[in-house]
């Protein structure tokens, strides 16, 4: 009889070791919240990184579009006699090459009238020839794309030109927009402004 009471108390020390069905579940129902919790950090962890290479990105290429036409403003002077008429914006930069006169100098972005390009990624064409009509070169970013290119041109008449009554030193403010390639769909894009006074002042 004793031994019988021995190997009950047994058993039920054994039962009261073990855990319940409902223990069970809230442990389930904490770790659930826990790896949820962690993977909501984690994702918003990689869409932050994101955003901040997406900018990067776009900083990096808009510094250096921007020093390229930069670099040929002020190594050249605007070729006048290539517009009909100076409206503002233009969408078409026209230069000539200070050093070889004989060359041009061209900038443009391949968007149409309405703003949208032929393909996803519209890019930045650039022209340095005796003639250019057709010598475009491409340059592309691999993470943005351009998605406004304004020239704003003053004074809109040469004032180099004999006879002239325009004494406003020429320059040129480059409005660029960029698009990243690598963020989500709405994001912010990089608006880059910045004017440019042409170097060559010698009166003709």
């Amino acid at each position: 009889m004793q031994k019988s009471k021995i190997k009950m108390k047994n058993y039920n020390s054994k039962i009261k070791t073990g855990f319940t069905l409902i223990e069970l579940m809230v442990s389930l129902s904490v770790l659930v919240m826990a790896i949820v919790s962690a993977t909501g950090v984690y994702l918003h962890v990689i869409g932050t990184r994101e955003r901040s290479l997406g900018q990067l990105h776009l900083q990096e290429d808009g510094q250096y579009l921007m020093s390229l036409i930069v670099k040929d403003i002020r190594s050249g002077r605007l070729d006048y006699d290539s517009y009909t008429s100076i409206t503002t914006p233009e969408d078409e930069l026209y230069l000539l090459d200070f050093s070889s006169p004989q060359n041009q100098l061209r900038y443009r972005g391949d968007l149409a009238s309405s703003g949208n390009c032929g393909a996803s990624r519209c890019i930045l064409q650039r022209c340095q020839a005796t003639s250019c009509t057709t010598d475009y070169q491409n340059i592309t970013m691999t993470n943005s794309s351009v998605e406004r290119l304004d020239f704003y041109i003053s004074p809109t008449t040469d004032p180099f030109q004999p006879g002239s009554t325009t004494y406003e030193h020429p320059r040129v403010t480059i409005v660029l927009r960029l698009k990243s390639l690598i963020e989500k769909p709405g994001a912010k894009d990089l608006i880059l402004q910045q004017t440019v006074p042409q170097r060559y002042s010698q009166r003709q």
